[in-house]
C-alpha cells in the first residue's frame, strides 16, 4: 500500500478544492453511509478537515504528522495532537494503528491512518450497527453477512481466514438456504461457508442461528443405517394412524 510519508509539499490545499472535496464526502455520505448511523464531521470542523485530507489521498497510509501540518495550515491554533482515530468510531471506513489492511498480510504501522473506501462503513461499526437492529435491518446478502460478524451461521469460520475444519482452505461465505422449500429471499438465508453448504445441499432445514430443525429430502433418511430407518418407518406409520379419521 501507497504511503504518504511524514514530510513532504503535502500539507497546503486551495479553500475551493477543501470546499470541492467536502461536497464530494458530503454526496457519498448521503449515498452510502448516512442509513448507517455514520456521522458527517461539520464542514468547518477539524475532523471535515482530517476527513477531507484522508479522502484526497484515499487508500494511501497517511502519518498522523502530515494530517496535523495541513489542519495547522487551515487553523494555526488547533492542536498538534490530531485524534484522527476517532473518525472510525464515527463510522467511517478508516484504519489505525495495528488494524488488518484488506487483502494484504500486513497491519496499519503504528503514526499512520487510511481510508479505505467511502462505498461502506467501517465492518465492525456496520456490524454493531445491524447486531443492534438485527436480521431485519439488512438489504442485501453483504448486510446480512455482517450481521452474523462475517461468520458462517453453521461452524462459524470467518470469512476470508482458514477454515475451521479445513485450514488450508479460506473460508468464503454463500447464500445459505434455510428452507429449501420456500423461494431464495433475503429472509430466507443465513450466510454458509462453501464447505457447509456443500455438505447440507439442499436436504436440511435451518433456523436462523444455523442450526439443523428438519429434514428438507429423504436423502438423509435413504442413507442412514436400516435400524433408524426402521424407526423413522415405524413413527410415519403411527403418525399416519392417529391422523387417520
Amino acid at each position: 500500500m501507497k504511503k504518504l510519508d511524514k514530510h513532504g509539499e503535502y500539507t497546503s490545499m486551495p479553500l475551493s478544492e477543501i470546499e470541492k472535496w467536502y461536497k464530494q464526502l458530503n454526496k457519498e455520505y448521503s449515498l452510502n453511509l448516512s442509513k448507517y448511523g455514520v456521522k458527517l464531521p461539520k464542514r468547518n470542523s477539524i475532523k471535515a478537515l482530517w476527513l477531507i485530507f484522508l479522502r484526497k489521498n484515499k487508500g494511501t497510509l497517511v502519518h498522523k504528522d502530515t494530517i496535523s501540518s495541513f489542519v495547522a495550515s487551515i487553523k494555526p491554533n488547533a492542536g498538534k495532537d490530531q485524534q484522527v482515530r476517532h473518525l472510525a468510531s464515527d463510522g467511517w471506513y478508516i484504519l489505525n494503528k495495528g488494524d488488518k489492511i484488506p487483502d494484504k498480510k500486513s497491519t496499519v504501522p503504528s503514526g499512520y491512518h487510511v481510508l479505505i473506501t467511502t462505498e461502506s462503513p467501517k465492518p465492525t461499526f456496520l456490524f454493531n450497527s445491524l447486531k443492534r437492529a438485527g436480521r431485519i435491518a439488512a438489504k442485501n446478502f453483504n448486510e446480512l453477512k455482517a450481521v452474523y460478524g462475517f461468520r458462517c451461521a453453521s461452524c462459524g469460520s470467518k470469512e476470508g481466514e482458514p477454515h475451521f475444519l479445513e485450514p488450508d482452505k479460506k473460508t468464503q461465505l454463500q447464500q445459505g438456504h434455510m428452507n429449501p422449500s420456500k423461494p431464495i429471499t433475503l429472509d430466507n438465508l443465513i450466510p454458509q461457508c462453501q464447505i457447509c453448504n456443500q455438505a447440507y445441499q439442499d436436504d436440511f432445514v435451518f433456523d436462523i442461528k444455523g442450526r439443523v430443525v428438519a429434514v428438507a429430502s429423504v436423502k438423509p433418511v435413504l442413507k442412514a443405517e436400516k435400524e433408524i430407518q426402521d424407526e423413522i418407518f415405524k413413527e410415519l406409520q403411527e403418525l399416519q394412524e392417529r391422523n387417520v379419521p
